[in-house]
């Protein structure tokens, strides 16, 4: 498997975001908040959005990387076909990546609408 986080793996077009917003599922959870949408790739493919409002710059940048994170090592158990969007919705604070990991899991299997 690999572990990477490639580029096609990015959701990058703002057509695609804007998309994802629109049209996707929208997923609540303790930390963060999912808005997913199928696709016909054989990737999930991610982005991430951390209001300004929020927190600054630093803690911006560290629930990027602890998302980022999450995604590129739970790829397999996320699947492939989903565009995502997450939105955390308080500032991380001592949020160390396994709680990340578990909400990210979380609010993707209440998208998909399986169970554990």
């Amino acid at each position: 498997m690999d572990r990477r986080f490639r580029k096609e793996e990015r959701l990058t077009r703002k057509a695609d975001i804007d998309a994802c917003y629109r049209n996707g599922r929208r997923v609540g959870g303790r930390f963060l908040r999912l808005h997913a949408r199928p696709n016909d790739l054989a990737v999930a493919r991610l982005a991430i959005s951390v209001p300004g409002r929020l927190c600054d710059a630093v803690r911006r940048n560290r629930w990027k990387r602890l998302v980022r994170e999450a995604f590129r090592l739970n790829k397999e158990a996320i699947g492939v076909g989903l565009d995502l969007i997450v939105v955390p919705t308080r500032p991380p604070g001592d949020l160390k990546r396994p709680e990340v990991e578990a909400a990210l899991l979380d609010v993707v299997r209440r998208a998909r609408g399986t169970s554990k």
